[in-house]
């Protein structure tokens, strides 16, 4: 039986936000506060996203059953520390800076009286003001999931292989892939056909090259 469990989802939009799959570390801080605060993830569990109709109704890829990305959980801190860790400064945004830096996801903290700061990032309103609904459901997560051990694939997302694909979540929420046996054949099938890291450029990046 294995010991770490495999939580999956659909991705509704892909702008390497979240996850952030740049640098050394694949994370996810926001979006997803469900997964994010769960009590019952643990180091060692993997979270994968696979595509949806959604996304490939805001993007015109083709990607439901396609794979966008699977990472393995190597450490959980909360927001605060996460704004604070000078490991992760590099995945604060520079709104005026590459799509790369655009989306980073590092952008809540705590001020001196408790209470959340959303700096200029992608989830702020397009007038650039804080948008509420954001900062509520962002810091509703709690935590930022690190992995070190990540596949990403983006736009080149593969096809799950026909005898796999109840791995895929197929409404909104959250899946643990049952039984033990599917989660340890996917992640063979993950780990024997694919390097490590950044595979593709982000789903939602092509409507910049527009």
């Amino acid at each position: 039986m294995l010991a770490m469990k495999i939580y999956s989802y659909m991705i509704d939009h892909d702008f390497g936000l979240a996850p952030n799959p740049f640098g050394k570390y694949c994370t996810i801080a926001v979006c997803k506060p469900t997964i994010r605060k769960s009590k019952n993830l643990n180091i060692n569990d993997w979270i994968i996203g696979t595509g949806s109709k959604s996304l490939e109704k805001s993007s015109g890829f083709s990607c439901v059953r396609k794979l966008i990305f699977a990472m393995k959980v190597s450490e959980i801190i909360d927001l605060n520390s996460y704004w604070h860790d000078p490991r992760f400064e590099y995945k604060k945004p520079i709104m005026n800076g590459t799509l790369t830096t655009m989306f980073g996801d590092n952008f809540y903290y705590l001020d001196e009286n408790a209470n959340w700061v959303q700096e200029d990032c992608a989830h702020r309103n397009i007038d650039g003001i804080y948008n509420d609904e954001h900062i509520r459901k962002d810091t509703g997560g709690k935590n930022a999931l690190i992995s070190e051990l990540f596949y990403y694939f983006g736009r080149n997302a593969p096809q799950i292989p026909e005898n796999l694909v109840d791995v895929c979540r197929t409404t909104q929420g959250v899946k643990f892939v049952k039984p033990d046996e599917l989660a340890s054949r996917f992640l063979e099938w993950l780990q024997n056909s694919f390097q490590p890291g950044i595979q593709g450029f982000p789903i939602n990046w092509s409507m910049y090259n527009k």
